[in-house]
């Protein structure tokens, strides 16, 4: 089992397998550190932080803009700055470990989305922010992406009966 502490990847007996750049929050990606061996080890450890946050905010009792919305967009911008300079490598330098490496991660970010979209309790947390008390005072953006949120839940088919 691996564990992420302070952007450094430890295996379970705490021995230090490298600072992985690509699980670093802070400034630009530094292109030149990011090696193939990172790639897939950086993607797992967001989905799985991912996950287990998605399992909290479908937990939570109360379903508001902050603790829904703004919990959902920062795990989206977290995946994005992990990704995103791996599909940046992959279209400007693409060696064979990079493509393998690209490669082994499109089907786990491909499900992970697929069960974003498939995700009954999201769903309705989603659902419950827009009938939220609060939503009077909602801006017209914040609304907006309310209806496209549920809109997009729609079209992944989450009201076809379960047979369908």
């Amino acid at each position: 089992m691996l564990w992420l502490v302070n952007s450094q990847i430890l295996d379970r007996g705490d021995k230090l397998m490298s600072v992985n750049p690509l699980l670093q929050a802070h400034g630009l990606p530094r292109f030149s550190r990011i090696l193939p061996e990172h790639v897939e080890l950086a993607i797992d450890t967001v989905l799985d932080g991912s996950k287990e946050q998605l399992k909290a905010i479908c937990e939570q009792p109360d379903n508001n803009w902050e603790s829904v919305i703004e919990r959902l967009d920062e795990m989206s911008e977290k995946l994005g700055l992990t990704w995103s300079p791996v599909r940046h490598l992959n279209s400007v330098m693409n060696t064979e470990a990079l493509h393998q490496a690209y490669n082994a991660c499109l089907p786990k970010i491909s499900e992970y989305h697929t069960e974003l979209g498939q995700n009954r309790a999201l769903y309705n947390a989603v659902v419950n922010v827009q009938q939220h008390p609060d939503s009077v005072q909602y801006s017209q953006a914040q609304n907006k992406v309310l209806e496209n949120m549920i809109r997009d839940f729609r079209l992944s088919g989450i009201d076809l009966p379960a047979d369908e």
